[in-house]
């Protein structure tokens, strides 16, 4: 099972991958995904489950390249305003408008560095990441720190 582990402004978040949908509350999905512009998006998230009522969401989406090579800090700063920013993470309970979101993107100027650290056991991957992004409630800088995640699975 996956596990993705991380800080900011003093608050850490750590999840567990679940695949059984039948607890509602813990459906939770990582993968390391390809896409079509040559690089590999980071995922965790529950929103593929339509069985979640409330929503429970954790996403957290990181742009790395293609080859993935391990021992090798791969850093993307955000240089133009995607319609989808290449680094993002929300953290939320139930809905969109809750005041306990809380919604981290990349903006101009905005980056992060990941670092797989090892491929293994049926194409999983170990390795660290962190990031400096925005917080859209208020436009505030943030450091994401400790990112730490393991036995994610890599989706070709």
């Amino acid at each position: 099972m996956g596990s993705v582990k991380f800080t900011v402004d003093g608050t850490t978040y750590s999840w567990i991958e679940q695949k059984d949908q039948t607890p509602a509350n813990t459906f939770l999905l990582m993968n390391i995904e390809g896409s079509t512009a040559g690089t590999y998006f980071f995922i965790v998230s529950n929103a593929f489950s339509g069985s979640l009522i409330p929503a429970k969401e954790k996403v957290i989406t990181f742009q790395a390249p293609v080859p993935l090579t391990t021992n090798t800090p791969f850093t993307l700063a955000n240089t133009s305003t995607p319609s989808f920013p290449p680094h993002s993470i929300a953290v939320f309970t139930s809905t969109a408008f809750e005041p306990s979101r809380v919604y981290y993107a990349s903006r101009i100027g905005d980056f992060a560095t990941i670092t797989i650290t090892s491929i293994h056991d049926n194409n999983r991957a170990d390795g660290n990441f962190t990031a400096e992004l925005t917080r859209l409630s208020d436009s505030t800088s943030v450091n994401v720190t400790n990112g730490r995640f393991k036995n994610v699975k890599i989706v070709l």
